[in-house]
């Protein structure tokens, strides 16, 4: 898929606020991530998000560089 500027533009800032800063997703980002992999990937809603994320290094990271969220 190729975007013109304007139009990757427009897509960046539609999600930009659905990143955090820290690059760590809050517990509601995971859960309806996991919620869209049940609907399109055959995934399992009720899979804690430790089973299929790891942001250890990105919470270590966070912490040391004493980012906010």
């Amino acid at each position: 898929m190729s975007l013109t500027p304007a139009q990757a533009s427009k897509a960046y800032d539609t999600v930009k606020d659905t990143f955090s800063r820290d690059g760590v997703p809050t517990q509601e980002q995971s859960k309806s991530y996991i919620t869209m992999l049940a609907a399109t990937a055959g995934l399992s809603a009720d899979l804690p998000a430790q089973m299929i994320f790891d942001f250890s290094l990105s919470v270590t990271a966070a912490k040391e560089l004493g980012a906010k969220k």
